[in-house]
């Protein structure tokens, strides 16, 4: 007898019932394994950790290539860092390499702002390149999104005069014969032909060409036509022509170098 709304329970299943069950999911198991494989092999990566550390130098000096001829301001100084690649930890069991390039631009006082907002402003519009201004205007953030995972970015205060420009690449797996080597610098700039000048950086310019830094030992003086951009205790930079000039002093120990515009 049954009541209003009652429904006779389902019948317990049987044998059959239950290894059709278990083999719908045993089938749809395999189905997924195999689609999983099947896209590792064949999809591509979408997440920096798939894409090595050979995959992504490439286009690290690029966006660094095109940071530099941005940067290429008569009004400004700048300086190439070398290519720094740092051991990282992709997960907690597995290493891998950061590659970063530090670009470093001098600029008068009171013209940080301006000098992001330039760069911002002459980076390829697929960067998404910002600068944002907060803490009343005084402080700084850039950042610009070049693809395949690589970045740029800079923070500065307003009044600062020295501002280091990041390109990193973030953690990535390694590879057996990276390519470290930076391409051919050209000649060493007329001032510093006379010292033992050793490339400090050199990059490839979007344009064509190749803009290097030089330096050596010894920073000597400010030439008197010469209208510094940054001058302080620790050194001073200024423009001749083309080229970037920096001078910096670390205790006893002076070093004067050159940075070519893209040649």
């Amino acid at each position: 007898m049954t009541g209003p709304g009652y429904v006779d329970p389902p019948p317990p299943a049987g044998p059959k019932r239950r290894w059709w069950t278990w083999g719908v999911v045993a089938a749809w198991g395999v189905l997924l394994t195999g689609a999983v494989f099947w896209s590792v092999r064949n999809d591509p990566a979408t997440v920096p950790e798939q894409r090595d550390i050979g995959q992504a130098l490439p286009v690290l000096r690029t966006v660094a290539g095109t940071v530099v001829e941005v940067v290429q301001d008569e009004r400004w100084v700048l300086r190439i860092g070398e290519l720094r690649l740092t051991e990282c930890a992709i997960t907690p069991v597995r290493d891998g390499l950061e590659a970063t390039r530090d670009v470093t631009l001098y600029v008068p006082e009171g013209e940080a702002q301006e000098a992001l907002r330039g760069l911002a402003d002459g980076l390829p519009a697929a960067y998404g390149a910002s600068v944002l201004a907060t803490r009343g205007g005084t402080r700084l953030s850039f950042f610009a999104d070049a693809g395949e995972y690589v970045g740029v970015r800079a923070e500065a205060q307003s009044q600062d005069q020295v501002l280091n420009l990041s390109v990193f690449t973030g953690c990535r797996p390694t590879v057996d014969g990276l390519d470290r080597e930076d391409p051919a610098a050209g000649a060493v700039p007329e001032m510093l032909r006379e010292s033992a000048a050793t490339v400090r950086g050199a990059v490839v310019c979007p344009d064509g060409g190749t803009a290097a830094t030089f330096q050596a030992d010894g920073a000597g003086a400010v030439p008197a036509d010469a209208e510094p951009v940054w001058m302080d205790a620790s050194g001073w930079a200024y423009r001749n022509g083309s080229e970037s000039v920096v001078a910096t002093a670390n205790g006893e120990r002076s070093r004067i170098s050159v940075t070519t515009g893209c040649r």
